[in-house]
């Protein structure tokens, strides 16, 4: 499964490189915040909203803690290969206070 850091993804959105950003946790989860530009899609609404990804993209998938973003990015991989799917190591925790501010919504 390939992934990414907190800080290397935070490194390309500074760059303006383009980035999508796909936040998995539950709507009570993301009420405190979410990464600037970042598209919610729970991780149990992940299978209804496969069209949703286009092979041409990386999408790099976050949770909590970057283990249910793991499981989306191993999901995709097996049931939709043709899309390049990335896990944030450390999720929302690793994220930390410092760097790029969330938005709260």
């Amino acid at each position: 499964m390939e992934s990414i850091t907190t800080d290397e993804l935070k490194k390309k959105i500074l760059d303006h490189s383009p980035v999508h950003i796909v936040d998995v946790r539950t709507d009570e989860e993301t009420a405190t915040g979410i990464i600037p530009d970042a598209t919610t899609i729970p991780m149990d609404q992940i299978p209804d909203n496969l069209n949703e990804f286009n092979e041409n993209d990386t999408y790099y998938f976050v949770c909590a803690a970057g283990v249910r973003s793991g499981r989306v990015v191993e999901y995709l991989n097996q049931h939709k290969p043709e899309v390049h799917a990335v896990n944030v190591e450390g999720g929302m925790n690793a994220w930390g206070d410092e760097g790029l501010e969330i938005d709260s919504i």
